[in-house]
């Protein structure tokens, strides 16, 4: 592995997710980011998870580096991890809703500024025969291509049997793009880089508290309504995000009902010379999903045209080499013009894990994960796909009057992509000998059995 000082400082992206943190009024809004896993069996001994995880830091630079410095002189710099305040345990008790309540107040622990920003917390007692693994972290150190690679280190296959999930696959680290894709790219960026103020109220203005909530959906719902629509698993996440939106704020925030609905959607650009590397390697790019009210299938239609540019190889390597190839400067103006008030809004992440996990004889069963929401952005949303489950995790500003039913209206979206699939099986049956056309009617009518059985077990 090569020695950090290889490897360039934090980058402006970092350095404003801790000035953000810096202008926050509550804990609420600060940049903790992270997951909770779900894993069977009695709870382990806390040594011996403390030497699992040590056993694992060499491989692992984000976990024994912290940002030292200010500003253009900021740099990383090695920080031994003291793993008994790194890796601790706690009592739970009362059921899922009182694990909710104590990772929401775990999320609003302050960093030690001399130490690297990252804990494993084991949680027990909340259920019979089962416990859970809380990772937090500082979203200036890791985006969530790097979360994923620490939880597919420390809980994934040993020795690892596949590259890690969240990786930007044909997108060189040094490319140089050709002058007319960053034209194009310019011109889509550019495009999007316009002040909408949907959510500057005078008579609700933002605040720095927040709603931490969860939903779950089976992902045989998403992909089954990606088949049938000709889109992907994250049109449909995205479909039903802008859809939720739309229905909320023409009851709550009629600001935001209009044609057009501005979200941030980091676009992840880390290549596998950077795994675990510390630091964000994200670009986030503004898409204006379709607002106005329509059917959600008329919404996916108009989605899935929208969210091509984001996964062209081409458009990725101008991002990657506005991140690594501009001078300093001119990426901080970048930063700074984004995040002006006014042009921040709905933020949106996807993520999916490709490996199982557990530790030890315990497997985990799903993983939720924690997105941060910080001051002036009033929504932020991330999706992690985990085996059969697909966790939605939302922080949203408690400022946003009835916001807090985001999340059911998102899971009530989602359904009805799902029956919407199956309605379209059940009227176009497939013809006598396609195997492959009946296998998608049964995944799609199976889908929608799950998702009615997962709404009404949460």
């Amino acid at each position: 592995m090569r020695r950090m000082d290889q490897f360039p400082g934090p980058s402006p992206a970092d350095l404003v997710m801790l000035r953000a943190e810096q202008r926050a009024r509550h804990p609420d809004a600060n940049m903790t980011v992270g997951a909770v896993l779900h894993l069977s069996g009695p709870p382990p001994d806390l040594a011996g998870l403390r030497e699992h995880v040590t056993a694992r830091l060499d491989t692992l630079p984000c976990l024994t580096h912290r940002v030292a410095g200010e500003g253009p002189t900021a740099r990383w710099e090695a920080a031994t991890p003291e793993m008994t305040w790194h890796v601790r345990s706690g009592q739970v008790g009362g059921g899922q809703e009182v694990l909710r309540e104590v990772v929401g107040r775990l999320v609003r622990e302050a960093w030690p500024e001399d130490a690297p920003a990252w804990r494993i917390v084991l949680l027990h007692g909340h259920v019979p025969d089962g416990f859970a693994l809380l990772y937090l972290t500082h979203h200036a150190v890791q985006n969530g291509a790097n979360t994923a690679t620490v939880l597919e280190t420390l809980f994934g296959p040993q020795p690892p049997g596949q590259e890690h999930s969240l990786l930007a696959r044909g997108v060189p680290s040094a490319a140089r793009p050709r002058a007319r894709q960053v034209a194009h790219s310019a011109a889509v960026l550019l495009r999007g880089a316009g002040r909408h103020r949907l959510w500057q109220s005078a008579a609700h203005p933002l605040s720095s508290r927040r709603h931490l909530l969860w939903v779950h959906v089976p992902s045989g719902s998403l992909r089954a309504a990606a088949r049938a629509g000709a889109a992907s698993a994250n049109d449909v996440y995205l479909t039903a995000l802008a859809h939720a939106v739309a229905h909320w704020a023409r009851e709550f925030w009629p600001r935001a009902a209009r044609p057009t609905l501005p979200v941030l959607v980091p676009v992840n650009l880390r290549t596998p010379d950077e795994v675990a590397v510390p630091g964000n390697r994200v670009y986030p790019v503004r898409i204006d999903l379709p607002g106005s009210p329509m059917t959600v299938g008329e919404r996916l239609a108009r989605t899935r045209g929208l969210t091509r540019g984001l996964k062209a190889a081409g458009h990725k390597t101008v991002l990657r080499a506005a991140i690594t190839r501009l001078p300093r400067r001119l990426l901080q103006r970048l930063v700074d013009v984004s995040t002006a008030p006014g042009r921040l809004t709905v933020c949106a992440s996807n993520l999916v894990m490709r490996q199982r996990l557990d530790y030890g004889d315990a497997a985990v069963q799903r993983i939720d994960p924690i997105i941060c929401c910080p001051p002036g952005v009033p929504l932020a949303v991330v999706a992690m796909t985990y085996g059969d489950t697909t966790s939605v995790c939302f922080r949203i500003d408690t400022a946003l009057p009835g916001a807090d039913t985001l999340p059911d209206r998102w899971r009530q979206a989602v359904a009805d992509l799902t029956a919407r699939a199956t309605r379209t099986a059940d009227r176009d049956p497939p013809p006598a000998g396609q195997g492959r056309s009946v296998v998608r009617s049964l995944v799609i009518r199976l889908a929608r059995r799950s998702t009615a059985a997962t709404a009404r077990r949460s």
